[in-house]
């Protein structure tokens, strides 16, 4: 039966019923059996080399995607057969709350017929993702699990740097990658040398780094140079994704891990940054002619940082003004309920595409995304997301006895939040999938604690 079915598939027009039956079922046993591995292919599809929206398959309006049937399968999951009876707690509701508001304003909206159903549910389903909270909560209780996951997670971030680089160099294989709204590769202006790009991977990269830093100093020898390396590849992501927020993320990063890390980090980590900086001024100092220009473009983009001037001055900045003076009065005029995701609220964006014509679309995102949560789903839902983000972060500082690689986990939440004043993390999948880990991973870690009086955490 299973090889008539097999060959139907390969040999008719398209795939038949029975075949995608087939699969589906072939799946769903595989979340069934595997959960675990199951989410670590959920994490392939989103914070890997390949932008979530790579493998989606359209069927007619609707853009299936297989990470979402990958995360609705572990979600059934967690529903029907938890390993532990939780939804999280506070934050939980938060979350809920959050979503609750979001699908109503989203409702409101088609309703209303301010946008169509199609722009409301595109632009408002990568927030599904935060529901791979409830799933570490729920399937992954264990801290042996939680750590397989982060580990995961990083390995993935650290390939995915090593992609980058590849590409960065100027291998042709970043033309084969899709990179949703915005294309993966750049040049910088007026630098020639490293390629500017960012694959998916970036995101775990981010918000990963100070956790794996933890894992570094806290690995007996024979692991830590294994470690050093994950470190390395994730490193390299962020440096040649010419990300200036992510840059001063990472040290707003070091200052937090060196002030809540306790004694036995902040002495690793003082050492490490003492090794660095020395490293560094070596390779100034000595640096062959080609490796300064391959390097100018990096060092072109981090000397904006000391000179405010010329990021005032970029074009970017004064885009982002402009939305945001458009966007604000609308959020002031909607302040209960939000415009809901997918709709028009007065940014548009002009591009040529002939020598007189200008085509003209609308914005429907903001990159400062806490004016866009107030614009999209009002004070209510702001204030949801913010809960749903600060409990875990809270718990995580006031854990006791401390536990770095905790406390790393919640600094990795807190600089994305710094970033998503400029820039759109908390509304692309990539992102939301490793809010949902990063949340899920603390509240798991204080409930297991409360109930069990044990010290569990994610160190070994």
């Amino acid at each position: 039966m299973l090889e008539a079915l097999l060959a139907r598939g390969v040999v008719g027009e398209g795939l038949s019923r029975p075949l995608l039956l087939f699969a589906g079922v072939v799946a769903a046993a595989f979340v069934l059996r595997f959960p675990l591995a199951t989410a670590f292919v959920f994490f392939g599809l989103t914070d890997f080399i390949f932008y979530p929206t790579f493998f989606a398959v359209e069927l007619g309006p609707l853009s299936v995607r297989p990470h979402e049937l990958a995360l609705a399968g572990l979600f059934a999951l967690a529903l029907i057969r938890p390993e532990k009876q939780t939804w999280g707690g506070a934050a939980g509701a938060a979350l809920a709350a959050f979503l609750a508001m979001l699908a109503l304003s989203g409702g409101l909206a088609v309703l209303d017929g301010q946008a169509a159903l199609t722009d409301v549910f595109n632009w408002g389903r990568p927030f599904a993702l935060l529901t791979f909270f409830y799933v570490v909560v729920r399937l992954f209780p264990r801290p042996e699990q939680r750590r397989a996951l982060l580990t995961a997670g990083a390995v993935l971030a650290a390939l995915a740097g090593g992609v980058a680089l590849l590409i960065a160099l100027g291998s042709g294989i970043g033309d084969s990658l899709k990179g949703g709204g915005e294309s993966i590769v750049k040049e910088e202006e007026g630098a020639a040398g490293l390629l500017r790009v960012r694959l998916a991977g970036l995101s775990m990269a981010y918000a990963l780094f100070w956790y794996v830093a933890v894992r570094i100093s806290a690995a007996r020898v024979g692991r830590r140079a294994g470690w050093a390396l994950v470190m390395l590849g994730m490193a390299v992501a962020i440096l040649i994704s010419f990300n200036r927020n992510m840059w001063l993320g990472i040290i707003a990063g070091l200052v937090m891990m060196m002030v809540a890390g306790g004694p036995f980090v902040r002495n690793r980590l003082a050492i490490a940054l003492a090794i660095s900086v020395a490293g560094i001024v070596l390779l100034a100092s000595f640096g062959s002619a080609t490796d300064s220009r391959l390097l100018d473009p990096v060092v072109q983009r981090a000397s904006t940082l000391l000179n405010p001037s010329r990021v005032e001055a970029s074009s970017s900045l004064t885009d982002r003004d402009l939305e945001n003076s458009v966007a604000w009065p609308a959020a002031q005029r909607n302040a209960l309920l939000g415009i809901g995701p997918g709709v028009d609220f007065g940014v548009y964006n002009r591009e040529f595409v002939g020598p007189h014509s200008i085509q003209v679309e609308p914005q429907l995102f903001l990159h400062n995304q806490y004016l866009y949560l107030l614009l999209i789903c009002g004070v209510p839902g702001l204030l949801a997301f913010l809960f749903f983000l600060g409990i875990p972060i809270v718990r995580a500082f006031k854990r006791i006895p401390t536990d770095p690689a905790v406390t790393a986990c919640a600094v990795g939440i807190v600089t994305i939040m710094i970033s998503s004043i400029v820039a759109i993390y908390f509304s692309v999948e990539d992102m939301t999938a490793v809010l949902g880990l990063l949340t899920g991973v603390i509240v798991a870690d204080a409930e297991n604690r409360a109930a069990d009086g044990l010290e569990s955490g994610l160190a070994p």
